[in-house]
């Protein structure tokens, strides 16, 4: 696994344990972005956040993450307001508004193309 896969994967971890529980459905929706990516057992208990985002260079990598990120906090069902508090902070992190997570908390995720697209006008 590349270290900005690596990366990305930690971040989504501690996503999604910041509302205190680590819901099956988290889980699994991490489990399915480490196979698509054609990554087998990788230890998601054993991950260690580095807040350091100096890998996230490329626009794609950075909008790929923050659309992960808002998958992942819809995976269970329950949108907790940590959750969303640690997608702003991401968000801010990564160059986008923080309300970026505002528009699209309550919408159904469109697909990442149609993402990407909307994203742009939340650039900073």
């Amino acid at each position: 696994m590349d270290e900005t896969l690596k990366k990305k994967i930690n971040l989504l971890v501690h996503l999604a344990k910041s509302d205190g529980k680590f819901h099956t459905a988290e889980r699994e929706f991490l489990d399915s972005l480490l196979m698509e990516r054609g990554v087998t057992n990788y230890d998601l208990d054993k991950v260690k956040v580095d807040h350091n985002f100096s890998v996230f260079t490329s626009t794609l990598d950075k909008q790929e993450l923050l659309h992960w990120s808002l998958q992942l906090i819809k995976a269970d069902g329950i949108i907790h307001a940590d959750e969303i508090a640690y997608c702003k902070a991401l968000a801010l992190k990564l160059k986008f508004n923080p309300s970026v997570i505002d528009h699209f908390a309550n919408l159904v995720m469109p697909d990442f193309k149609i993402f990407k697209e909307t994203v742009r006008k939340f650039v900073i």
